[in-house]
């Protein structure tokens, strides 16, 4: 990949001209011009064409190990064009004899997207995906904080129908009533189930300001809701105060607008003389990294919280807080398996910093910068590019941090629909905040 462009082959006259402008760079940087200046500088007493004889050696030596290195890779560029020729051959034979052979319908683009997918499961990273224009478009917007749409997210589930993931708040979907796990079966009264893959979740954005027609499946009975696709901020953060002086705050995701959330939210507990502080982020798939660092800033003193290690082996400060208004009252935040990414990074800078306790089950352990790059027709590739390393913990990708104290929840309880009251995981960390604690786990 270079400046966002697919790069699969390289050709071989590039690649030699490439290794001239390497020969051309390692040349030596002294002319015959300068070089009286440079052995009265030195004041050796040796002749000039002994010192001439050095030079020529010296800019061999550099041509040789300079033609060694560029042949070696021009070798293996060789080596990846034929390997990928092959792959190239085998493709067309395929293509050929569906064509020819196939009764079925055959539709490029999905042929197209199968093989770029297929590129990017070979990478073998659960991490790493390849996006359609209309789903890269999707996530820059759950990014942003700010969606444009009917306000519902959707995935297809393999049935040929659709699934709603999300409804946000106060959006026109829920405002007439949708949830999650509702089942989407037309759209504009057009059967999701004959149309082709991805062109359901294409039908369901459009302009702002227009309506969108959705017909949906709950428990066996049918609905119809005319939407109003309109502008809606994503309402991550949410706050509440709890018996003795507790103040709660759930936080849903981390976009650019979670930090601004989270601030206000926090200074409306503290307003209300919260003594002590419980931060729900179960269920928190991560998001940006970068609303982590304002949110930390208000709770923790000035510390590297966490550094980024790249493919190279540079390390540079991933989150650094600058700030002087540390927070002084007993915090417990809460996690679980859900709690991924830039959740699980705010989660253990807390924790190392000893500025508060974890409580409830192991995270999911992604602990990974990913880069997402776009490419001119609006598709785009998602990979990690870097592993992130804690402060004090250990790296916890692919393991999880461990909770200070292991909660399970009650079987068949979910986060998204507990009561306070049967709730295990905040009843032990109210436990742990406000009455004697117990040993850790």
């Amino acid at each position: 990949m270079d400046n966002g462009q697919w790069t699969i082959k390289v050709s071989a006259s590039q690649t030699i001209l490439n290794i001239r402008a390497q020969r051309a760079h390692h040349n030596c940087p002294l002319s015959i011009v300068n070089l009286k200046k440079w052995v009265l500088l030195v004041n050796k007493k040796i002749s000039l064409g002994v010192a001439v004889s050095l030079v020529a050696i010296g800019c061999a030596i550099t041509f040789v190990l300079t033609w060694t290195v560029s042949l070696n890779i021009y070798n293996s560029k060789i080596s990846s064009v034929e390997k990928y020729e092959g792959v190239y051959e085998t493709i067309r034979q395929m293509d050929a004899v569906v064509r020819n052979n196939y009764i079925g319908t055959i539709y490029d683009d999905a042929i197209q997207n199968g093989i770029l997918n297929g590129y990017v499961n070979g990478i073998g990273d659960v991490n790493a995906a390849y996006m359609l224009p209309n789903a890269y478009y999707q996530l820059q917007q759950i990014e942003s904080g700010v969606v444009n749409g009917a306000g519902f997210e959707a995935y297809e589930d393999g049935s040929g129908y659709l699934v709603v993931s999300t409804v946000y708040k106060n959006s026109s979907a829920d405002i007439n009533g949708m949830l999650p796990g509702d089942i989407i079966t037309e759209i504009d009264g057009r059967n999701v189930m004959l149309m082709e893959s991805g062109t359901a979740l294409d039908r369901i954005a459009g302009e702002i300001g227009t309506q969108l027609t959705v017909k949906y499946l709950r428990e066996g009975e049918i609905y119809t809701v005319n939407l109003i696709r309109q502008q809606v901020e994503i309402e991550s953060v949410t706050e509440e105060m709890l018996d003795r002086k507790v103040g709660y705050i759930r936080i849903t995701s981390f976009n650019q607008k979670t930090a601004e959330q989270f601030l206000r939210s926090l200074n409306t507990v503290l307003s209300n003389n919260a003594a002590a502080l419980v931060i729900d982020i179960r269920q928190n798939s991560g998001g940006v990294y970068s609303s982590v660092k304002p949110m930390l800033n208000r709770i923790l003193p000035a510390a590297i919280a966490a550094t980024a290690e790249y493919k190279n082996g540079t390390i540079k400060p991933l989150i650094e807080t600058d700030s002087e208004q540390e927070l002084d009252i007993p915090i417990a935040v809460l996690v679980d398996s859900g709690t991924a990414a830039a959740a699980e990074l705010f989660a253990v800078a807390l924790k190392d910093d000893g500025k508060a306790i974890l409580v409830g089950t192991q995270t999911s352990g992604k602990s990974v910068i990913l880069t997402t790059y776009e490419f001119p027709d609006g598709r785009a590739l998602t990979i990690p590019t870097a592993k992130i390393i804690p402060s004090r913990s250990e790296p916890y990708d692919g393991v999880g941090i461990k909770p200070d104290y292991v909660v399970e929840l009650p079987a068949g309880l979910s986060v998204a629909y507990l009561e306070h009251e049967a709730d295990t995981q905040l009843i032990k960390a109210l436990e742990v905040l406000v009455d004697d604690p117990a040993e850790p786990d």
